[in-house]
C-alpha cells in the first residue's frame, strides 16, 4: 500500500463539483487500495483586484474533506496578465509550508502532481527540497498551450528534468513531452478510464422522454464549456452550412461560460434559434443520459488532452465527430468499426464537411467500443507511482 499525495488545481470542491472530475474519479480508485490526500492550491487574489473578479474558491478553509478524501487548499498569489510568468514560483511559495505540514503528519511516498504549469513547477521544486519522489501528469493545454509561452516553457522544461517520472494521457502528449526534454526511459503514457457502470447503452426514446429532447431528430450534442478552446462557436457555423441540407437535424447544447453572450448572439444572427436547444449547465450524473439521447457526439475543440467525454460517449454508443486534437484519434482509431469522423481543428468548413458526411451515412448501431475502466487506469498509475519509490530520487536541481 502506497501514500500517495496528489496535488492539483484541478480537483473538485463545494463551490465547483465539477471542476476536475476525472481527476476525483482517479483518487477515488487508488483508495481502494492505496491511503491519498489532497492538495488542491486556489489562486490568490490581492485585495485591489477582488472588485473585478471574486473568485468563491478563495474562501475555502485551508483543509477539508471531500467526499472522504482529505484535501488541503493552500493560497497561492496571481497577478493577472502580467505576472503569469511568475506563477510557477508564487505556486511554490504557496504550497511549501502545507506539503512541509503533510510531510510530517501523513508521510507520503510519492507525489504525483496534474497539470504542468504552475503546478508541476511549484510541486516539483517543493518535493525535491523536501526530498519526496514526484511524479507529473500532462493533461493537454498545460502542453499544447502553455509550452508554447517562453517563460512558461522554461518551467515546464525544469519540472520535467526534476521530476521521477513523466505520465502523460496520449501518445501525442508523450512525444510532445520527450521533445521538451522529457528522457524517453522516464515517460509513459496511461490514458483515461471510463465508469463503466455509468455510461452504457440506453433506449434513446425514453431517454429523450425524461430529458424533453425531439424524439423526432437527428440529435448533434455540444457538451462542455462556452470558450475558445472548445470551439462552439466553430460548431455552430459548421451547423449553420447544412441546416438546410438536414432539416430534421437539431443541435443540443449543454453548458455554459465566459461566451455565453457572444454564442446566443450568434446563434441569433443566423437563424438557428429554433435548431438549437441550450440545456445550461447539467450535474456530471446526467451527462451519460445526453450522451445516450444523441445521435452524435460533437467535439470541435482547438486543443485537448485525452477528452474524457469521446470514451463516454462511444460507451453509450454515440459516435463522435471530433477535431483532430489530443489523444482523439487514438481513441476512434479502429480496424473493425467506425467510431467517428475526425476534421481539421480551428476549420469551419472541414467540420460542416463531417458533419455532412455523419448525417449522410448509415451507421452500424450498437457500436462494439471496448475501454478500460477507471479501475484499469489507476492501477496502471499506481503501478508507476510505485517505480520511483523503490529508490532515492537522484535527479538534481539544476
Amino acid at each position: 500500500m502506497l501514500k500517495i499525495l496528489l496535488v492539483s488545481n484541478l480537483y473538485p470542491n463545494k463551490f465547483e463539483p465539477t471542476r476536475g472530475v476525472f481527476t476525483e474519479q482517479i483518487v477515488s480508485n487508488l483508495k481502494d487500495h492505496h491511503q491519498v490526500e489532497v492538495i488542491a492550491p486556489v489562486p490568490w487574489l490581492p485585495s485591489v483586484l477582488t472588485r473585478f473578479k471574486h473568485n468563491l474558491s478563495s474562501s475555502l478553509p485551508n483543509s477539508t474533506h471531500y467526499k472522504g478524501t482529505k484535501v488541503y487548499h493552500p493560497k497561492y498569489l496571481v497577478i493577472p496578465k502580467y505576472g503569469r510568468w511568475l506563477y510557477g514560483i508564487l505556486y511554490f511559495f504557496g504550497i511549501f509550508n502545507t506539503l512541509r505540514k503533510v510531510k510530517k503528519d501523513f508521510n507520503p511516498d510519492v507525489i504525483n502532481v496534474h497539470w504542468m504549469y504552475p503546478d508541476a513547477f511549484g510541486a516539483v521544486l517543493a518535493a525535491r527540497i523536501l526530498k519526496i519522489p514526484v511524479v507529473t501528469h500532462s493533461l493537454g493545454c498545460d502542453i499544447n498551450e502553455y509550452a508554447t509561452y517562453p517563460s512558461r516553457r522554461f518551467f515546464i522544461k525544469k519540472a520535467l528534468h526534476w521530476s521521477d517520472l513523466n505520465i502523460t494521457v496520449s501518445d501525442e502528449l508523450t512525444k510532445k513531452v520527450i521533445s521538451l526534454g522529457s528522457p524517453e526511459q522516464k515517460t509513459q503514457t496511461i490514458m483515461n478510464g471510463i465508469n463503466k457502470d455509468l455510461f452504457t447503452h440506453q433506449d434513446k426514446l425514453s431517454i429523450r422522454k425524461e430529458l424533453d429532447l425531439p424524439r423526432d431528430k437527428t440529435i448533434l450534442l455540444f457538451a462542455g464549456n462556452f470558450n475558445i478552446e472548445k470551439g462552439l462557436s466553430i460548431l455552430i457555423n459548421a451547423f449553420a452550412q447544412i441546416a438546410n441540407k438536414f432539416p430534421n437535424s437539431c443541435l443540443v447544447v449543454v453548458g455554459s461560460g465566459p461566451l455565453e453572450k457572444e454564442i446566443f448572439d450568434l446563434v441569433d444572427a443566423l437563424n438557428l434559434m429554433e435548431r438549437i436547444y441550450f440545456k445550461g449547465r447539467v450535474d456530471h450524473s446526467e451527462v451519460p443520459s445526453f450522451l445516450a439521447a444523441a445521435d452524435f457526439l460533437c467535439l470541435p475543440s482547438l486543443r485537448e488532452g485525452c477528452p474524457n467525454i469521446v470514451l463516454e460517449a462511444l460507451s453509450t454508443g454515440t459516435p463522435v465527430l471530433s477535431s483532430r486534437v489530443g489523444a482523439v484519434p487514438e481513441m476512434l482509431k479502429s480496424n473493425e468499426n467506425n467510431f467517428g469522423l475526425l476534421a481539421q481543428p480551428n476549420d469551419i468548413n472541414d467540420f460542416s464537411r463531417i458533419l455532412d458526411q455523419a448525417l449522410s451515412t448509415s451507421w452500424k448501431f450498437p457500436l462494439k467500443f471496448q475501454w478500460m475502466s477507471w479501475i484499469e487506469s489507476s492501477n496502471k498509475i499506481a503501478n508507476a507511482l510505485a517505480s520511483v519509490t523503490i529508490k532515492e530520487p537522484t535527479v538534481p536541481l539544476s
